[in-house]
């Protein structure tokens, strides 16, 4: 029996998301990238937007991992050459 009460959904929120992009951040002196994909509020879609930044870091600019919510977007992760790096949190806000 399907259980109509919200429970087993796997922790996903409403409305939330992944977003990588190239940083922008006030250490570059560059704009804020484009978004190319949104991942799902989820454990895969964390694991992926993550395994994606951490790769377009190694061939191009510094990437970062935001997350998309009420509040607007908080970076969470960065990758520079890629490896983790510290995030300016400025380049998400």
């Amino acid at each position: 029996m399907a259980r109509t009460d919200g429970a087993g959904t796997g922790g996903a929120r409403s409305g939330g998301a992944y977003v990588v992009r190239d940083d922008g951040g006030p250490s570059t002196g560059t704009q804020p990238g484009n978004v190319d994909k949104l991942y799902p509020y989820t454990l895969r879609g964390l694991t992926d937007a993550l395994e994606e930044a951490r790769f377009r870091s190694f061939a191009g600019p510094p990437q970062v991992v935001l997350v998309s919510g009420e509040g607007g977007l908080r970076v969470i992760r960065r990758f520079d050459r890629g490896r983790e790096a510290p995030a300016q949190d400025a380049a998400g806000s």
